[in-house]
Parts: C-alpha cells; sequence; structure tokens
C-alpha cells in the first residue's frame, strides 16, 4: 500500500487532526477490535445468558445472582458508551451508523452493484443494526429491571423512587421484553454459525481481533480502559450503596 493511500486512510478513518491513534498496520488483515473490547464482549454476553437463566429458571434462590447479573450488565453498558467516546478506533460510536438501504444491499448483489465501489468498513451494514439494537434491548430490560418486582419477597432497588404506575410499567417492560432479547442473541449466533459453516474467520474476530479488510489497525488504549473501568465500578458502587 503506497504512503498516500494509508495517510487517505487515515484521514477517513482516524477523524480529526487532534484525535490521536497509532496507526499500528494495515494490510489486507486488520485488528478491529481492541482487547478491552473483547473482553467486555465476552463478559457482557455471559451475564446476558446468565441472566436469561436465573430470571427465567423458576428457582427463587436463583434470583439474588439474577440481581447481581442486572447489576453488572448496567455496569458493562455503562462501560461500553465510555468506550464508545473515547475507546479503540472502530469501537467508537462514529463506526455504527448505517441505514436500511446498506443493511438491504449487503444481501441484495443487484443493489450492492448499483452503489458502485464502496470504501471498506470496519462493520458490516446488518452487524451495526444488529448491535445497536441488542445494545438497547438489553439497556431497556436491565433499566427496567431496577425497578422490578415480584410482588412478594423482590423488588428491584428503584422500585421505591417512582409513583405505582411506572413502576408497574416497568415491569410489564421487564417480564415481557426479554423475549426481544432471546430473539436477538438467537440471530447473533445463528449468524456465527452460519459464518462458521461457509468457512469465514468472522467468529473468529472477537478473539483474535482480527477482520479481512483492508484498514488502518486499532491500538487497545488499555490505559483509557483501565480508568474507564474504574469510573465505571466506582459510580456503580456509589449508586448501590447510596439505596
Amino acid at each position: 500500500m503506497d504512503l498516500d493511500h494509508r495517510r487517505r486512510l487515515l484521514r477517513e478513518h482516524l477523524g480529526p487532526p487532534g484525535d490521536q491513534y497509532a496507526l499500528r498496520r494495515c494490510d489486507a488483515v486488520t485488528r478491529v477490535w481492541d482487547l478491552p473490547i473483547r473482553l467486555w464482549h465476552w463478559l457482557f454476553g455471559g451475564c446476558v445468558l446468565f441472566s436469561l437463566y436465573t430470571g427465567l429458571a423458576g428457582d427463587f434462590s436463583l434470583m439474588e445472582w439474577h440481581q447481581r447479573s442486572g447489576y453488572a450488565i448496567v455496569a458493562l453498558l455503562m462501560f461500553r458508551v465510555g468506550w464508545g467516546l473515547w475507546g479503540g478506533l472502530y469501537v467508537r460510536f462514529r463506526h455504527y451508523v448505517t441505514t436500511p438501504r446498506a443493511v438491504l444491499a449487503h444481501f441484495t448483489p443487484a443493489l450492492r452493484a448499483s452503489s458502485g465501489d464502496l470504501p471498506a468498513k470496519a462493520h458490516t451494514a446488518p452487524g451495526i443494526a444488529l448491535v445497536v439494537v441488542l445494545f438497547l434491548a438489553v439497556g431497556v430490560q436491565a433499566t427496567t429491571g431496577l425497578f422490578a418486582t415480584d410482588d412478594i419477597f423482590l423488588n428491584g432497588p428503584l422500585r421505591g423512587y417512582v409513583d405505582e404506575g411506572v413502576a408497574d410499567a416497568m415491569n410489564w417492560v421487564h417480564h415481557r421484553a426479554f423475549w426481544l432479547v432471546i430473539g436477538l442473541v438467537s440471530i447473533h449466533l445463528t449468524a456465527h454459525v452460519v459464518y462458521g459453516a461457509m468457512r469465514d474467520p468472522t467468529p473468529l474476530a472477537m478473539i483474535t481481533g482480527r477482520k479481512a479488510v483492508d484498514l488502518p489497525a486499532t491500538d487497545h488504549y488499555l490505559l483509557r480502559a483501565a480508568v474507564t473501568i474504574a469510573v465505571t465500578a466506582g459510580l456503580v458502587y456509589l449508586v448501590l450503596r447510596s439505596l
């Protein structure tokens, strides 16, 4: 890759001059996922699955763990918001913008051809759409859980801070919206099974961090991650302690 092409890629993907990123390498296989986001991905997925299990198992003894898992999900969502603002290059929110046409074009060869040559992207349009909707769905589920109750023993920590009508509405959503989360997680997992069957290395990207795209590689920004974790954990601890 010539120097002019490398500079063009930097201008397109690194943002304004003040937004400094180190260009580690730029070839056909690029580190797109930094280490903090990979660890976040597996922790977040594990907590979501654990919350679904403890919430649906029908075992009252698991509900305390269900609440703890919910708190962990809230903390992880807060971290992801911060990391989407100042984290690794391709996990920033500006790389998660797409349109219905772009999603449709991904599955429609004719529409894709009519779009001409498109610049290389770190994420596919359907992938962006799924991630955004899943993030919002889990956010709604976790937030409403803070107000939920079983009307017998357990109450969410914020149940007493809103009037009965709002609390009941939150409770109604929390006890139904999990089906949307299950559906979105199922789509996500099915897509990766299909990728695996096609011998596509995409499912390995959240392990290796690398994808087959010709873009500048991101750094890991471990110090930023440590600060973000500390701030997130501190905020969650202070809020829970004050309740």
